[in-house]
């Protein structure tokens, strides 16, 4: 292996589940597919963190644990995990690439990280407070750590850009609104790779009007029409839309009101109420956040919180659908759209009303067709790569020639 192949990029996808990491080779030419060498995942729990690793055409992953070094994360994660990447494959680290909850009003995806575009991001903190600080804590780190090395900064909000007026506009004062209050959607990099790649699934639905449900510990759905954003359940926060694994989604904003008035709740206390305490795991009373944990359960709160799910999602469909003005498919992604078959049946049963005839024996688990050849509208199951939406981007602009 020459030193230029050695060089890899990283991209590193901080979520609300944990961080997952992609490498792929850095002197990838921009007009060829990203050359993945391998994805895995890295978590601090309790005293030690946790990495899981797979190289790409291995069928085997590798996992190892050390003892967390006590840093505030991601300073030990991050020095662990590039060391790790080098003493085992002897890769080097030539650029990284992060996953950035929110851009605000650009629209573009991918900017190389400067002062200036620093600074922005961190002037989004207010609207995003918990995922944005957890994106940009990576990119600090580096920069301190590693300052030669170029980063860029893929923003999950730009793929909503073309939202109209009115899919934007809550019904505030204009004054409010032109200060930035308004919808702006996210997982934008989920639905792009969607919709990048439905074409080798279903034409019609890849150049018609498709839902796009991203299921998982967050959740939101995206209304397309021939790939483009055309409405989204998530608005001005991730707090709203469909009932997710602790956010509640949807909650009318006098019952936050009434909060604060009658129970006294501080800004914090009710920040991590609807960050941490509701949806799955409150509605569940606490059980757990986990859709895998809450179908194995026998206790009738834990059927309640999956009923739930199902039926926002189910009304969230039928919101796509309206603004849309007709649907002809459906998409799950995302952690539960891709496994959780039993979830997945039962929200296009409650989609029946759409002419939609489901294929009662098709698993989840692997991709494709979820109904039946004579149904009017397709439904499919289709994993996601955020990972690689990213590396495309990287490889498309022209400063990625500084890591050959």
């Amino acid at each position: 292996m020459t030193d230029e192949s050695r060089h890899v990029l990283l991209v590193l996808n901080a979520g609300s589940s944990g961080t997952k990491f992609s490498l792929y080779q850095a002197n990838n030419h921009p007009l060829l597919e990203p050359l993945c060498l391998g994805n895995g995942s890295f978590n601090v729990h309790h005293e030690n963190e946790h990495l899981i690793f797979r190289a790409t055409g291995s069928p085997n992953q590798k996992e190892e644990q050390w003892p967390h070094s006590g840093a505030s994360p991601p300073s030990g994660t991050l020095f662990n995990l590039m060391n790790w990447i080098e003493r085992h494959y002897g890769w080097k680290i030539r650029v990284a690439a992060h996953r950035v909850v929110h851009g605000g009003n650009s629209s573009e995806v991918t900017q190389r990280v400067d002062d200036s575009v620093m600074a922005r991001m961190h002037a989004l903190i207010p609207m995003a407070p918990l995922h944005q600080r957890q994106c940009l804590a990576p990119i600090i780190y580096l920069a301190n750590e590693h300052p030669g090395l170029p980063q860029f900064a893929c923003f999950d909000t730009a793929f909503h850009h073309t939202l109209d007026a009115l899919e934007m506009t809550y019904g505030l004062p204009r004054a409010l609104t032109e200060q930035g209050l308004r919808r702006y959607g996210f997982h934008g990099l989920s639905y792009e790779y969607i919709a990048s790649v439905l074409p080798r699934y279903d034409q019609r639905a890849a150049e018609g009007k498709t839902i796009v449900a991203h299921l998982g510990s967050g959740a939101s759905l995206c209304g397309m029409h021939n790939g483009v954003s055309r409405a989204t359940s998530m608005g001005f926060s991730t707090l709203d839309g469909v009932l997710m694994g602790t956010r509640p989604g949807h909650i009318d904003p006098g019952l936050l009101l009434y909060l604060i008035r009658e129970h006294g709740m501080s800004v914090k206390s009710l920040e991590d109420l609807l960050y941490h305490q509701c949806g799955l795991l409150g509605v569940s009373g606490g059980i757990s956040s986990d859709m895998r944990e809450l179908q194995a359960s026998v206790a009738p709160e834990a059927k309640e919180a999956i009923a739930l799910f199902v039926r926002c999602v189910v009304r969230e469909i039928g919101t796509m659908a309206a603004v849309l003005g007709g649907v002809d498919a459906l998409v799950f992604t995302g952690g539960i759209g891709e496994h959780a078959s039993q979830v997945c049946a039962e929200i296009l049963d409650g989609c029946r009303w759409l002419g939609l005839k489901r294929e009662d024996n098709q698993s989840t688990e692997s991709s494709g067709c979820l109904t039946m050849p004579d149904s009017p509208i397709s439904a499919w199951v289709i994993p996601t790569d955020e990972n690689l939406i990213m590396a495309r981007h990287v490889f498309q602009l022209s400063e990625i020639k500084v890591c050959h």
